[in-house]
């Protein structure tokens, strides 16, 4: 594509404004309309194939009813010389990349909120967007000072005919300073926490004025590196909610709602309440519990005729001693369920190879039953059910996840490879749970994304 030239007989090319991996985005001239795009131009140098065009075709129907003010839609879809492209609104203000370095704190909240919520929408799209590629290029200033995602809606099949298509012209490790350390693991499958990482990532920057981990992003974090500490004159709020986003385990990522909720908190002068910490009586209360049984203990003992001093000393003694076991049995028995939970969580998300955090839900579970038959008979929480009940749902889900990867192996008989990793993952959960227990058990309520439904991310 060169300057001043007509593209499909209808827009002027006066700048080119970006060049990614696969695409040139210009400022042009419509000129019948005489007003300013921005075109993107697909596989500039080379096209598509047929093929390739009716995938794109495909792909782009399934974004272009994504409404949301945080989301730069485009207005129209077409190709020329097999060379897809979009028009898209001309933001003449452009991305934030013009300010890295310095956005005030009240602007990152605004750039956290207004980003996740974008996401947020498009992570709850069906299929399932993954944007794949936030960084500050990718975010536009609006005229109202809003930020709005531009350059979603580009799946993992057609990255790959548009991969085939690019020349060594268009190679770019440009936004590996953005990505999170899985995307550099063997199974590199984009997940919506990969999103928010790097989100973390480019609020970071435009602090600082640097990545947190420079131009390597989390492969620095794959080699062992701590996740560095905002540094400055910053809210411990948003110190804590950039080191959440940029934590090396996925699951410990808020999501992109979470985030937003967070900012929204933040920007109206609230104090965030995290969803992943407990409170201080949450914390504490065994600790509280065992002093108060301690002081009533004492006080007991002073009440006792001296000669008996020696006897109530050894009991009270005795009783210590077994309320700290006690006492330890309930902090164990609440460290195991509240992972259990948090992996449910993750593993109700659906995201690629859930099942692993389910069954590992179930070992914690597991563990924290065995421990409860280790309380005394009169201690309540032998006789609450809850537990047991959370174990006996989550054999639900898993029974349900074995049937449906079983049908998967059937459905992709022709397939060997691909059922046999099917068949891998039916077996890894009947290898856990007895499967016939669940038969004739009514199916739970929650809805699982199909294993082979199509997820779509961006380069």
């Amino acid at each position: 594509m060169d300057k001043d030239q007509l593209f499909h007989d209808r827009y002027r090319l006066e700048k080119l404004l970006g060049r990614g991996n696969f695409s040139e985005v210009w400022l042009a001239r419509d000129e019948k309309t005489d007003i300013s795009v921005a075109l993107k131009i697909y596989a500039p140098a080379t096209g598509l194939d047929d093929t390739g065009l009716n995938m794109f075709a495909r792909e782009f129907s399934l974004v272009v009813n994504a409404n949301h003010k945080n989301l730069l839609k485009p207005l129209y879809y077409d190709s020329c010389q097999n060379k897809p492209y979009l028009v898209l609104p001309f933001c003449d203000r452009g991305s934030i990349f013009r300010r890295v370095g310095k956005f005030s704190e009240e602007e990152a909240w605004r750039l956290l909120r207004d980003v996740a919520s974008g996401l947020a929408y498009l992570h709850a799209m069906k299929p399932t967007v993954i944007h794949q590629d936030i960084k500050p290029d990718n975010v536009m200033v609006g005229p109202n000072d809003d930020f709005m995602i531009t350059d979603f809606g580009v799946s993992t099949h057609l990255r790959s005919a548009l991969r085939k298509s690019a020349s060594s012209a268009f190679s770019s490790a440009g936004t590996l300073a953005y990505m999170a350390p899985e995307r550099f693991s063997k199974d590199n499958t984009p997940i919506m926490a990969n999103d928010i990482y790097s989100l973390g990532a480019t609020v970071y920057e435009m602090l600082t004025g640097v990545p947190p981990f420079g131009e390597d992003g989390g492969l620095m974090q794959k080699r062992g590196a701590e996740t560095p500490e905002l540094q400055g004159d910053y809210s411990v709020q948003l110190k804590k909610v950039l080191t959440k986003c940029l934590a090396e385990e996925p699951w410990k990522r808020p999501t992109a709602e979470q985030v937003e909720h967070y900012a929204i908190d933040a920007l109206e002068g609230r104090t965030i309440r995290f969803v992943d910490e407990k409170t201080p009586w949450q914390r504490f209360r065994w600790l509280i519990i065992g002093a108060a049984v301690v002081i009533v203990a004492a006080a007991a003992v002073g009440l006792k005729l001296k000669h008996d001093a020696d006897v109530a000393a050894a009991l009270a003694e005795q009783a210590r001693i077994e309320q700290a076991r006690v006492e330890g049995l309930h902090t164990q028995i609440d460290a195991l369920v509240a992972a259990a939970d948090s992996l449910c969580t993750v593993g109700d998300r659906h995201e690629e190879y859930y099942e692993r955090a389910y069954i590992e839900a179930m070992t914690q579970y597991t563990k924290a039953q065995e421990l409860v038959t280790e309380l005394p008979d009169d201690d309540g929480l032998r006789a609450d059910p809850s537990l047991d009940a959370k174990a006996q749902q989550l054999g639900q889900k898993l029974y349900e996840s074995y049937n449906n990867f079983m049908q998967k192996v059937q459905v992709f008989e022709d397939n060997p490879e691909v059922a046999e990793e099917f068949s891998n993952r039916a077996s890894s959960i009947s290898s856990r749970i007895d499967i016939t227990r669940y038969v004739g058990e009514p199916e739970a309520t929650l809805q699982p994304i199909a294993d082979n439904e199509d997820i779509l991310i961006i380069e």
